[in-house]
């Protein structure tokens, strides 16, 4: 942004207003710093390297293979996967859980908790999915005061 703002501040102060969205290519609500993205034209070109000089009927024979193998392979694991998450997130809310047994819960609502962490207090909304620690709404998954009002109120996360 600083070079735009070197060639016309305008310009800037227009992408501003306008917002990320429109103009952004890595722009998310959300919070994904633990989540890895990839260039899929560059995964391409590193696996395709030698096929590049194949003659173009059979560069794209080897690529329907390579895909087909490709959602093969993710389609079996899939398959061996019996929980809503994946390895990592699964991990994570394991964590989560076993952090939550050590904290206790005051009820003010149906949807509303104060979840008592030694001398820290956390508000939490399940109705808006909010925790005052602000974990639960960046991540998307159950941080360990929203665990712990849940487990209060015996209902599993899933």
């Amino acid at each position: 942004m600083s070079k735009i703002e070197e060639i016309d501040p305008r310009v800037k102060a227009y992408l501003y207003d306008i917002g990320y969205h429109k103009w952004s290519r890595v722009h998310a609500t959300v919070n994904r710093t633990w989540t890895m993205t990839s260039n899929i034209a560059e995964s391409l070109n590193v696996v395709t390297k030698y096929a590049r000089e194949l003659p173009i009927v059979e560069l794209l024979e080897y690529m329907r293979t390579l895909l087909e193998r490709w959602m093969n392979e993710k389609l079996l694991k899939a398959k061996g996967t019996f929980t809503y998450l994946g390895f990592k997130f699964n991990k994570e809310s394991d964590d989560n859980r076993t952090l939550s047994h050590k904290l206790r819960v005051r009820v003010s609502t149906d949807y509303i908790h104060t979840v008592l962490d030694g001398v820290r207090r956390y508000i939490i909304c399940l109705q808006i999915k909010r925790c005052s620690c602000r974990q639960f709404q960046l991540d998307e998954l159950p941080c360990p005061h929203v665990l712990a009002a849940l487990r209060h109120m015996d209902e599993s996360f899933e």
